[in-house]
């Protein structure tokens, strides 16, 4: 009887690890592809069951537990069995969590992107138009990028905003292309050689009433005495002696102006030894326009052209007209020979010999003429008188 019970609890145990090892390996084995396959959507389900599952196997352990403190050795097996069905189980689990811990890192990394980052405000007011700066690209229709690109070169001059926009205001007005000169005047801001608009100076202010001066051409000067503050007052004196020898003074300052800004020449040249020349030989405004020009292009070798000059006017009995026939080849640069040498004009009782070779051939030819003409009229008088004779 004893023996009996013993294999019967043997038999029952024995067979329930081969029930178990042969159903719930292949079982559990299977669940985890399941579940992970169901995973995506059934999640919460998916735990549910992992949970009745769990409870279910205590259950049994709990009833083995007791069944193998009333046999002895029967409760073994059964623990041996929860050894070997729960870890599958539970193997099959962490994918279903680690699912559920994506999906709540996923909803959490998606909460957190959608919150604005704090640097954005600071990006969007360094990208901010100035209003001003704006209404001057509105005014002249500038492209907007050039008007970002003010903007950003504004920001590093704003102790001289006002100035700066005002003098592009005058600029910008007479401009055939507003948007091309606006990248021409940010250049020279990137550069430090932008004037904006400032208080007129009384030396330019005396310039431009004296020879009615426009007023960008004022605005022009006010901008060369900024800049070249040290040479001031030899700029302006040239200016002005170059001035009254030029049939249009705004053009012709605007011009000068320009060349010395920009660096073309570092002075204009000084026209004191072509005004003597002017007064001496008493040229009209013409020829006086002629040798401001000629000294103006022949600045590098102004004293050896000034005295071929002179060589010139003194075989002319036409200073002025003399000048103006040779003011193109020493404006373009020629290399003008000198006249044959002569006395000057008015020296002694040869006055014929003192002309131009050219004058001097005309003249010949014309009191050559006169001697015949006189002769034949010579002639004809003694014919007249031989006929009375007779």
């Amino acid at each position: 009887g004893c023996g009996g019970c013993g294999g019967e609890e043997q038999s029952g145990p024995g067979g329930m690890p081969g029930m178990m090892g042969g159903m719930m390996p292949g079982m559990m084995g299977g669940m985890p592809g399941g579940m992970m396959g169901m995973r995506p959507m059934m999640n919460p389900m998916m735990m549910m069951m992992g949970m009745m599952a769990q409870a279910a196997m205590m259950a049994k352990a709990k009833e083995a537990q007791d069944g193998g403190q009333d046999g002895g050795s029967g409760g073994n097996p059964m623990m041996a069995m929860m050894g070997g069905g729960m870890p599958p189980m539970m193997g099959g689990m962490p994918p279903m969590m680690g699912g559920m811990g994506g999906g709540m890192g996923g909803s959490a990394g998606s909460s957190y992107q959608a919150a604005p980052p704090p640097p954005a405000p600071s990006k969007e007011s360094e990208d901010e138009i100035d209003p001003e700066v704006r209404e001057l690209g509105d005014f002249f229709n500038i492209e907007d990028r050039w008007i970002k690109r003010l903007n950003e070169t504004m920001k590093k001059r704003m102790h001289t905003k006002e100035q700066d926009l005002a003098k592009l205001y005058e600029v910008l007005e007479r401009a055939r292309s507003p948007t091309g000169l606006l990248t021409v005047k940010i250049g020279e801001m990137e550069c430090g050689m932008f004037v904006g608009k400032i208080k007129p100076d009384k030396d330019v202010e005396r310039l431009a009433r004296k020879f009615k001066l426009d007023d960008h051409v004022t605005s022009r000067l006010m901008e060369l005495v900024v800049r070249r503050k040290a040479q001031k007052d030899e700029d302006l004196d040239r200016i002005e002696q170059h001035l009254r020898y030029c049939k249009r003074p705004s053009a012709m300052a605007t011009l000068l102006a320009g060349k010395l800004l920009e660096g073309e020449v570092d002075e204009l040249p000084d026209l004191a030894e072509a005004e003597a020349i002017m007064q001496k030989y008493k040229l009209d405004e013409d020829a006086r326009s002629k040798l401001r020009e000629i000294v103006e292009k022949r600045a590098a070798d102004k004293t050896e052209i000034l005295a071929k000059v002179r060589k010139h006017l003194d075989t002319s009995s036409n200073a002025s007209s003399m000048l103006c026939k040779i003011a193109r080849p020493l404006i373009d640069g020629e290399t003008l020979p000198d006249p044959p040498d002569r006395p000057n004009r008015g020296g002694g009782g040869k006055g014929g010999d003192s002309m131009n070779p050219v004058a001097r051939d005309s003249k010949g030819g014309r009191d050559d003429g006169d001697r015949r003409g006189g002769g034949g009229g010579g002639g004809g008088g003694g014919g007249g008188g031989g006929g009375g004779a007779g």
